[in-house]
């Protein structure tokens, strides 16, 4: 069963922050009851000497990605805010993106954890952000995410972070001892101005899309709300 009512707008709320952060933000996810959560690590895209000397790509990140209502994304964005700092320099990113439906269990999940929440009038204020925002995901053949920055800096974007992953397809796997070993993949987010968008994916595709080695794809996702953008993104890069 699916549940795309439109009484309850449910998000995704993506967080980026640096991996020291890690302790606080599950602290915090726990403190919030934050109904459902998924962690991951990453590395931010910058580059530098050391980055070079340790073998990979930069700072290592703590991802998460979260869905809840609207109500919950914004207390939780207050949270970071007030709790987090996300206004200093190399600290992290929040945002959330529009889900147009959810299963039906996790709605009833999600909507109980409403109850969890006392919000004041302070904690439910939206925090959209002045300039329209784009999430852009570049999917493309491990080791190509150097490609894929390259061409993004060249068309305006400030710095990414690459998450590891494996791809699935039948042309693509190997059979090993009837184990299917599936290729890697180096997928790569990208918060960008609207403005931006465009080219970044017209660069992104020339230089690292279907008809090259990366054999990559990129899609955007509008972005509603985000908070550690008045620093600047490519504080996300900065040692």
């Amino acid at each position: 069963m699916v549940d795309d009512s439109s009484v309850c707008q449910y998000e995704a709320l993506i967080t980026i922050m640096d991996y020291e952060l890690r302790d606080d933000l599950v602290e915090l996810y726990n403190k919030s009851h934050m109904p459902v959560t998924f962690l991951t690590h990453g590395h931010g895209t910058a580059k530098s000497a050391i980055y070079d000397i340790l073998g990979y790509g930069g700072r290592k990140k703590i991802v998460s990605v979260g869905i809840q209502t609207k109500k919950i994304s914004n207390y939780i964005l207050n949270q970071f805010k007030n709790e987090l700092s996300l206004d200093k320099p190399g600290t992290g990113i929040a945002f959330t993106i529009s889900l147009s439906s959810i299963s039906r269990a996790l709605s009833m999940t999600i909507k109980k954890a409403d109850e969890y929440i006392k919000m004041g009038s302070d904690d439910n204020m939206s925090i959209r952000t002045k300039v329209p925002y784009h999430l852009i995901l570049t999917i493309v053949n491990t080791g190509y995410f150097d490609q894929v920055m390259e061409a993004a800096k060249a068309a305006g974007a400030t710095g990414g972070t690459v998450i590891h992953a494996r791809g699935l397809g039948s042309e693509e796997a190997v059979k090993y001892l009837g184990i299917t070993i599936q290729p890697e993949k180096d997928v790569v987010l990208i918060l960008t101005e609207q403005e931006k968008r465009h080219a970044i994916m017209e660069n992104i595709t020339r230089e690292a899309g279907l008809n090259t080695k990366g054999k990559g794809i990129c899609f955007s996702l509008p972005v509603n709300e985000a908070i550690g953008l008045n620093t600047g993104i490519s504080n996300m890069d900065e040692l």
